[in-house]
């Protein structure tokens, strides 16, 4: 497909998208929470199988699978941080994600009523850097004082871990935010990526990593699909809202979830090399 054939496929996608903003939603939520069934069952498999043949391998109090665990979360973090910057130089210049960006926007601009802005005003604070320093704060102390430590660690190192990669490349790609008139949502500073965004996705799914390590596996499938549909409305508000690019809110997903993958890794392998016994107990919980 060439440049233009493409350019024009996606401002044809962008003007479909902004035609039917809740049926979108409603689309992608679902969407998200089917993708959070599949990451429960990759956890799930990854349980299961650590012990064999790894088990054979390394026993389970050798610190190699943490070392293993560390050098896989870089090669992520280097492998996303390279898919950032092509969605960076992608989204700036009129190729796909350029055109498909600019479609989008003008299209909400042009067709979403007051009511439909509304609506996601409200759905958008899910995302709000206030309400998710509350909600990091609660949930560590509730740990903490549970005597989770290491959950209550990996939390919050998510949640500043992340908070901290978002200011870094925002200032590093400075991308202007489109321009939304219309009053009822209001945002400042860079646009690339979206940090409401980010945080929704390390803050949610987090939330669910959580509740397949503490509470009973009845619970896990309602909270994975719920994390997945809360992760979706927070960046799906985000463009309706024009405070965002579709490309902003993409990278922000793409950001938020490599962070937290990682962090998983690390905390699953210090949960085994420091607690054999506990790292059984959770498999045998899922």
């Amino acid at each position: 497909m060439t440049t233009t054939s493409s350019a024009l496929a996606a401002t044809d996608l962008g003007a479909l998208l902004a035609q039917h903003p809740l049926g979108w939603w409603m689309a992608g939520a679902v969407a998200f929470a089917l993708l959070g069934i599949a990451a429960l069952t990759g956890l799930r498999s990854l349980r299961q199988h650590v012990g064999a043949p790894l088990g054979r391998v390394f026993p389970p109090q050798a610190r190699w699978v943490l070392v293993a665990a560390m050098a896989a979360s870089a090669c992520t973090l280097v492998l996303a941080g390279a898919t950032l910057a092509e969605l960076a130089e992608s989204g700036s210049a009129q190729g796909y994600w350029g055109a498909l960006d600019d479609a989008l926007a003008a299209s909400l601009q042009a067709q979403a009523s007051a009511a439909v802005l509304q609506w996601f005003a409200t759905l958008t604070h899910l995302g709000d850097t206030w309400v998710l320093t509350a909600l990091a704060l609660g949930v560590a102390a509730a740990l903490w004082l549970r005597r989770h430590r290491l959950l209550a660690t990996g939390w919050l190192v998510a949640m500043a871990g992340n908070g901290a990669l978002t200011k870094v490349l925002k200032n590093l790609f400075e991308r202007v935010r489109p321009e939304h008139t219309h009053g009822i949502a209001e945002a400042s500073g860079y646009s690339f990526p979206s940090g409401h965004s980010s945080a929704s996705m390390v803050a949610y799914a987090m939330l669910a990593y959580l509740a397949t390590r503490l509470l009973p596996r009845a619970w896990h499938l309602p909270a994975v699909m719920l994390a997945g549909a809360l992760i979706f409305t927070t960046g799906w508000s985000r463009v309706v809202l024009h405070v965002h690019y579709a490309s902003d809110v993409l990278a922000g997903w793409l950001l938020g979830g490599t962070w937290m993958v990682c962090t998983v890794l690390i905390m699953e392998s210090v949960s085994r090399w420091r607690s054999p016994a506990l790292a059984t107990a959770a498999a045998q919980r899922l």
